[in-house]
C-alpha cells in the first residue's frame, strides 16, 4: 500500500486544495480502507464551503463541520483492506472481502445513547459523527471521506456491499434515493384525516436538483397523481419531466402570490396535497406552506445545515388554520440502501438516473469542481480519482 494518499482537502471556507496525506498506518478493529472510484459533492459540502457549518443545531447532536477535512460521503469504491471478518463489518452480514465494491452511509453512531437504543433506522445519535464532515485530515485516520484516492471507513460505519449488477454511478448516488424515504414516511401518515401522502395526490417538489429529481421519481413510484417541479432553470425542469413530473414551473421573477395562484390553478383552487422542500434555503418554506391545501403535508428536508436563516410565519394562517402536517427531516434510514440500489436498477429504463451526474473532475481540480457545483447547470458534480 502507498505511504501517502492524494486527497482534495477543504482547508478553510472557500478553499479546497490537493494534498498528500498519510496512508493510515494501522486499521482499528472493524475499519475498512476503500480505493475510491467515485465521490459526489453534496449540498452539505457546499454549505461547509460557504462557512455554514452547524449540523443538527439545537439538539444533543449539534456539531460543526471541521477544517481541514476530506469531504465526500456519497461514495463508491473497492475494498483493499479491512480489520475483521467481512460478515461482521458488512451491514447485512454478507461475506464482504477485498475486491468487493461498497458504498457507505455517512453516519457513524455510538450505539449506546437513548436515541441509538430507542429509534430504529434513523441515526439520531447524541454522539454522532459524519464521514466526510467531522473528521480532521491532519490526524489519524486522515482520509475519512471520499474525495481522495483511498478512504478510511472507521469502526461502526455502515458499509454496504454493492450488487455486481449495479454501476459505479448508481452506487455513488444510492444515498440520494435513500433520502426520498421521507415520502415513504408521509405514506405511513395517510390514515390520519386526509393528511400524509395518498395515492393520486398532487405533489409539489421545491427544487429540481439531484435530490429533487429523486423525490420526483419516488413520488411517481409511490402513486402520486400530478407532480409539479419548481426551479429557476428550464433545463432542470425539462429533466424533471423525464423523472416523472407532469409540469415544471420556472419560479424566476414570480412573486410568492403568483406562484401560489399557479399551484392552486393546477389543483382546482385547493393547493397541493404534499409539498417537499429540497432547495436548502429557509426563505422558500413560507411560500411552500402557502401553496398547501388545508390539511396538506409539508416535508422539509433541504435545510440540513443551519444557515442562520429565519422565516417569519403567521402561525394561525400558515399552520393552525390550515391544519398543516409539518414534517422535519435531517437524515435518512440506514436500512434503506439495499432497497434503493435494487429499485434504481429495476427502474433504470424508466428514469434516467445517469443524467444526474452532470460534471466529473479529478482531485487536482477540486477548487474548480466546488465552484462548478454552485452553478445552475450543475446537478451532481463528482470526483473520479
Amino acid at each position: 500500500m502507498p505511504e501517502t494518499v492524494k486527497a482534495a482537502v477543504m482547508v478553510a471556507p472557500g478553499k479546497v486544495e490537493l494534498q498528500e496525506l498519510s496512508y493510515p498506518d494501522h486499521l482499528e478493529p472493524g475499519a475498512v480502507i476503500v480505493k475510491m472510484e467515485m465521490s459526489g459533492i453534496c449540498g452539505t459540502d457546499k454549505h461547509a464551503f460557504k462557512n455554514e457549518l452547524t449540523l443538527y443545531g439545537g439538539t444533543q447532536s449539534e456539531q460543526d463541520m471541521v477544517f481541514p477535512s476530506v469531504h465526500g460521503h456519497e461514495n463508491a469504491g473497492i475494498v483493499v483492506e479491512m480489520n475483521g471478518q467481512g460478515r461482521d463489518i458488512e451491514y447485512s452480514g454478507q461475506d464482504l472481502k477485498v475486491g468487493d465494491r461498497v458504498t457507505n452511509c455517512p453516519n457513524v453512531i455510538c450505539g449506546r445513547c437513548w436515541y441509538c437504543r430507542n429509534v430504529h433506522g434513523y441515526p439520531y445519535c447524541a454522539e454522532h459523527q459524519g464521514i466526510g464532515m467531522t473528521y480532521y485530515a491532519d490526524r489519524f485516520p486522515y482520509i475519512v471521506g471520499g474525495w481522495a484516492e483511498y478512504m478510511y471507513l472507521p469502526p461502526k460505519a455502515w458499509v454496504y456491499k454493492v450488487p455486481e449488477y449495479l454501476s459505479v454511478e448508481y452506487a455513488c448516488m444510492a444515498e440520494l434515493i435513500v433520502v426520498t424515504a421521507l415520502l415513504d414516511r408521509a405514506k405511513e401518515l395517510a390514515a390520519y384525516g386526509g393528511k400524509g401522502f395518498h395515492f393520486g395526490d398532487t405533489v409539489v417538489i421545491q427544487g429540481a436538483g439531484a435530490v429533487g429529481m429523486m423525490m420526483v421519481a419516488k413520488a411517481r413510484l409511490l402513486g402520486a397523481g400530478k407532480i409539479i417541479a419548481l426551479d429557476t432553470m428550464d433545463m432542470k425542469l425539462e429533466m424533471a419531466k423525464e423523472f416523472g413530473a407532469d409540469k415544471g414551473i420556472n419560479v424566476s421573477g414570480l412573486s410568492d402570490e403568483e406562484l401560489v395562484e399557479m399551484v392552486r390553478g393546477e389543483t382546482e383552487g385547493r393547493g397541493a396535497d404534499v409539498v417537499v422542500e429540497t432547495v436548502g434555503q429557509p426563505e422558500v418554506v413560507k411560500v411552500g406552506l402557502e401553496m398547501l391545501r388545508r390539511g396538506g403535508t409539508y416535508l422539509e428536508t433541504g435545510n440540513f445545515v443551519d444557515t442562520g436563516g429565519t422565516v417569519t410565519l403567521n402561525v394561525h394562517r400558515h399552520i393552525a388554520a390550515k391544519n398543516v402536517l409539518l414534517y422535519g427531516n435531517t437524515n435518512h434510514p440506514h436500512d434503506g440502501y439495499y432497497r434503493a440500489m435494487e429499485m434504481m436498477h429495476r427502474y433504470r429504463d424508466t428514469f434516467p438516473f445517469e443524467k444526474l451526474i452532470t460534471h466529473r473532475y479529478k482531485l487536482d481540480q477540486a477548487q474548480e469542481a466546488m465552484e462548478k457545483s454552485f452553478e445552475e447547470d450543475a446537478l451532481k458534480v463528482v470526483f473520479v480519482p
